[in-house]
């Protein structure tokens, strides 16, 4: 060991050496400031080095050290301040390492007073805040090394000398300057570091209760940011844990029983003397109860560092001071609460601290007790402010409260009429505020195939409380809480107290909303523990609680939902959570739900037929969870397998002739979702309708719904059928046109010839009569066999054919919505009906007339109008064949004046069109726009064409044809094809004569003269 030394000593020589050459020669204005801090630097590199093997350093290589550094502290003032800063650290290595706990307290004081004064300057001179940072933080980090290894010189005394008490004193004073003003948060952590291993080493309780006031005042300066700008999370930390061991050190109980037994005469004597004041214990109490409370705020910090360190601060006065600062437990176990709230950040084993300490003393759980109770009153008020982070803490603090109570086995039964009051109050007043940011609520834009895909993939509700991005916190906080009360053993009472059926038809608007709601949240759970019910609440064993509250919230939710959406529609929000608690039913039930849907599946069809486009997912999604509860595939076979009771309670509206909207919508929304499988049920409604039209056909609203029914069922027919448009056979449309050859002309000539020339006798003879013998032959020969009789007509075509016969008659509407629906229905139906002619022949003759009329009637002037009409006669004409043949020659006169007319239009908006792009164009190419009037053009001339098609014309008709559509035949190749089939001769005519050239006449031939030919 003496070698290791010897060998330190050699390695330090050279470098103290040069130091104090270097130091004497700057004092003589012989050398510069770098010369000395580059001798430092050497001397702390060396010293490095050294103390990298232990124990090398000893009490007398430190002051052989430490002498050429007073050099150095003996001109602080003079030196540049890293010089002074390397003398620091170097000397800080001496006392950690070289005197260690054989420092003499003599040099232990004149160290301290040189570093404290290093570090603040003296009493009346320079503050901490005007001492450079670096120095500052070299100064205060090599007190704290001096503190911990004078534990036992200096600060280890059980009695500090009274001279000795104005240096510690000064020392602290500079110390809390430090923590309070430092210029950074390096000094402060120094600062904090160095008062904390003065607190640890410090014995003599009496000088350390001298400057305890002091200290806790400004740790509670520091800690309540009552200074200015905001201290950093290492500095509150770091504060945190020194006012921890100060208060456990000062006035634990250990350190008041000891104070109070040793002190006993003294307290007498104050007692006596002043008049009964307060010993020095009790008063300290209150002074740090005080500075508790302004450090309250530290509880909500955004770091969990500072919250786990106020944490250990609460845990250990708790603990060690529970007497001597009983007047803060209260507040202190109210912050064990608080931070426990925030379960994300905080580690699960200060919950386990928690039930330990509450375990350990049962006034713990009073006061737990009390607060919840306290903070359960407040909460209505807390939901009504605007502070969204003031209600996630109340909420946090009340769930975190019931479940350290639970943990440890406490009733809560009194709490329970309180809880239920205050918390539906508590929804009341969230919803309300919520209210006031709440968005218009959208009209459903979703079509019928939108709502269907949406059906197929949702099973959950979307929140329809709570929807602002504002209130999902006070929201989530509150299903927090629900969740935790339906955990208590007790739950089930308290579940009695808030579902409250008769508050629920009492009450009315927020509060009946907020009812319902927080009823949801706490039944929403099937599974309650039998168990727990028998033994809180002594019930027999069939008795089931929470399936009665289910029950009586469900029979309310059908009252709510019996009720018209029309004249509910301002209270969307509570239907919407009537279809939760059917759902919620239906989840619980499961199959044994099927009979329930005689009550409860049409008022969910009532609402998809809703305008509100929320409340219509609302019920498409319980419709799927009713479906899957109850083991259908999809919310479809629901309907049709529920199709017979269902159509009767739309029936039973129509009947009674109930003319609100609610009834066609059900109706249109179960066609869509059925398809035609639904179809063969709905014979009796829609005499029900057509009852209701002939009643009430001047409501045009009524009429466009009921309308939209007759839509619908064609529309979904039409989807799976297969319309049979092409005919039977030939005999029914027109042949083509065959031009007359050569051979053709021969034959017609031979013929004529042959008759021309025959003798009479060789004509034949007329047929003789039949005599009797040939009339009994014929009477005795069997009969030819019959034609079969037609197949009867299927439900589904009946109800077609019934929806195609009554429907011409609403045609004569004033409204020009309903008379292109009603064109598009029959648009749609009567490719249906074409598979049996003996049907479709006489309702195609029914239906000429009434919608040939709608075309021709030029009063109106409707371009959508003319399109449908056009449209729904080129369906009829391809349906009926040449059946319409004469129909439409008798009509002939107004087909082409309804063309005149449309063309005349198209012409004119063309024009319109070229103008307002700034050219003129040929009305031809103009043509191509696609305006409506260009639509309705066009439409007619797909009649014309259809007419030549599939029912023929005369010859007088095929001359109006060509002059009609010839001049078409050179852009469109329908029309050409069409024409060429009429007659293909007048085609080429026509393109001979468009083309303008003129015919050659032949040259002449012996006995035959040709004359000029004019096109």
């Amino acid at each position: 060991m003496d070698e290791v030394r010897v060998k330190a000593f050699r390695a330090l020589k050279p470098p103290c050496v040069e130091l104090s050459q270097v130091a004497l020669r700057y004092k003589g204005k012989k050398a510069t400031g770098k010369d000395l801090i580059k001798a430092l630097e050497d001397l702390q590199e060396t010293l490095r080095a050294v103390i990298k093997q232990a124990n090398t350093l000893d009490s007398k290589l430190a002051e052989y050290v430490f002498f050429p550094l007073s050099h150095i502290f003996r001109d602080t003032k003079d030196l540049p301040i890293r010089a002074v800063e390397l003398a620091l650290q170097c000397l800080q290595i001496l006392v950690a390492h070289g005197w260690q706990s054989q420092l003499s307290p003599d040099l232990g004081k004149q160290l301290l007073i040189l570093l404290t004064f290093l570090a603040g300057g003296s009493a009346t001179d320079a503050k901490v805040k005007d001492i450079n940072e670096e120095l500052g933080s070299a100064a205060f980090d090599c007190l704290a090394t001096l503190f911990e290894a004078s534990r036992d010189p200096f600060l280890g005394d059980n009695i500090i000398q009274s001279h000795d008490v104005p240096i510690l004193g000064h020392a602290v004073a500079v110390m809390l300057d430090g923590i309070t003003d430092g210029p950074s948060a390096k000094v402060r952590l120094a600062a904090l570091a160095a008062l904390n291993n003065m607190i640890s080493g410090i014995a003599d309780d009496e000088a350390l209760k001298n400057v305890f006031p002091g200290i806790v005042s400004s740790l509670t300066k520091v800690l309540s940011s009552k200074n200015g700008a905001k201290p950093s999370y290492r500095v509150l930390t770091a504060s945190l844990a020194t006012l921890t061991k100060i208060l456990c050190k000062v006035i634990s109980d250990d350190e008041a029983g000891e104070s109070s037994e040793a002190q006993a005469d003294a307290v007498a004597f104050i007692e006596a003397k002043e008049d009964g004041e307060s010993s020095w214990a009790t008063a300290t109490a209150g002074q740090v109860r005080m500075a508790l409370a302004n450090i309250l705020p530290l509880r909500y910090h955004e770091r969990p560092e500072v919250r786990a360190a106020f944490f250990k601060l609460c845990v250990s006065v708790i603990e060690q001071c529970r007497k001597s600062l009983s007047q803060s437990i209260p507040m202190l176990t109210d912050t064990l609460i608080v931070l426990c709230s925030q379960a994300s950040e905080i580690e699960t084993a200060n919950i386990f601290t928690l039930n330990g300490i509450l375990a350990a003393d049962a006034s713990l759980l009073e006061i737990v007790k009390s607060s919840l109770h306290d903070w359960i009153v407040a909460l209505p008020r807390v939901m009504q402010s605007n502070d969204d982070t003031r209600k996630r803490k109340a909420l946090e603090q009340i769930s975190t409260s019931f479940r350290v109570l639970q943990n440890q086995d406490i009733r809560l039964d009194t709490l329970n009429d309180s809880m239920a009051v205050n918390l539906r109050a508590s929804v009341t007043a969230a919803i309300q505020d919520s209210s006031k940011a709440i968005r218009p609520v959208p009209e459903s834009s979703l079509e019928v195939t939108q709502l269907l895909q949406f059906r197929s993939r949702s099973l959950s509700f979307t929140p329809v409380l709570f929807n602002e991005s504002s209130s999902r916190i006070a929201m989530t906080g509150l299903q927090k809480l629900a969740e935790q009360l339906k955990a208590l053993p007790t739950s089930i009472s308290l579940q009695q107290g808030i579902v409250n059926v008769n508050a629920l038809r009492s009450t009315s608007g927020d509060e009946q909303l907020a009812s319902l709601w927080l009823s949801l949240q706490l039944l929403n759970d099937a599974s309650v523990d039998a168990s727990a019910v028998d033994q809180y609440l002594n019930l027999p064993p069939e008795y089931d609680a929470h399936e009665q509250l289910l029950d009586e919230v469900y029979s309310f939710s059908l009252d709510v939902l019996a009720k018209s959406t029309f004249e509910d529609e301002d209270r969307w929000r509570l239907q919407a959570l009537a279809l939760e608690t059917v759902a919620i039913q239906a989840r619980n039930q499961k199959y044994d739900f099927r009979p329930e849907l005689v009550d409860a599946l049409y008022p969910i069809l009532e609402r998809l037929g809703s305008n509100n486009a929320a409340l219509q997912q609302h019920a498409m999604t319980c419709l799927n969870i009713v479906s899957n509860s109850c083991d259908y595939p999809d919310s479809a076979s629901l309907i049709v397998d529920n199709a017979d009771y269902l159509a009767n309670a739309v029936a039973l509206k129509l009947n009674t002739f109930d003319i609100s909207p609610e009834a066609p919508q059900v109706l249109v929304m179960m066609i869509r979702l059925c398809g035609s499988a639904l179809i063969p049920y709905l014979d009796d409604l829609v005499e029900s309708v057509f009852s209701i039209l002939a009643c009430y056909h001047g409501y045009p609203k009524l009429v466009e719904s009921l309308f939209s029914v007759l839509n619908a069922i064609v529309e979904e027919v039409a989807k799976s059928s297969t319309p049979l448009i092409e005919a039977n056979s030939e005999n029914n449309r027109p042949r083509a046109y065959q031009p007359t050859g050569i051979a053709d002309l021969a034959s017609i000539l031979h013929t004529n010839l042959e008759q021309t020339t025959r003798p009479l006798s060789q004509l034949a003879p007329s047929p003789p009569e039949p005599t009797l013998d040939q009339d009994e032959e014929q009477s005795s020969s069997p009969p030819r066999p019959s034609s079969p009789p037609p197949a009867p007509l299927s439900k589904t075509d009946t109800l077609i054919t019934s929806i195609t016969s009554l429907t011409p008659s609403h045609l004569t509407t004033p409204s020009p919505a309903l008379r292109l629906g009603i064109l598009t229905l029959l648009t749609s139906a009567l490719p249906i009906l074409t598979s049996n002619t003996d049907n479709f022949l006489p309702i195609a003759a029914t239906l000429w007339p009434v919608t040939s009329i709608r075309l021709y009637d030029s009063k109106e002037n409707e371009p959508s109008t003319t399109l449908a009409a056009a449209n729904a006669l080129s369906i009829l004409c391809k349906c009926a064949g040449d059946f319409l043949a004469s129909r439409v020659e008798d009509d002939w006169d107004q087909v082409c004046k309804s063309y005149r007319r449309v063309e005349k239009e198209m012409k004119e908006e063309s024009r319109t069109q070229s103008k307002v792009k700034g050219k003129e164009n040929e009305i031809a190419k103009a043509s191509t726009g696609r305006g409506m009037r260009w639509k309705a053009w066009n439409a007619v001339v797909g009649l014309l064409l259809v007419t030549v098609r599939d029912v023929g014309v005369t010859s007088e008709i095929e001359d109006g044809i060509f002059e009609m559509l010839g001049w078409l035949a050179f852009e469109r190749e329908d029309v050409r094809d069409v024409l060429e089939m009429l007659n293909a001769d007048t085609l080429w005519l026509i393109e001979e004569k468009a083309r303008g050239e003129v015919l050659v006449k032949p040259h002449t031939l012996e006995g035959v003269h040709f004359r000029d030919v004019k096109l």
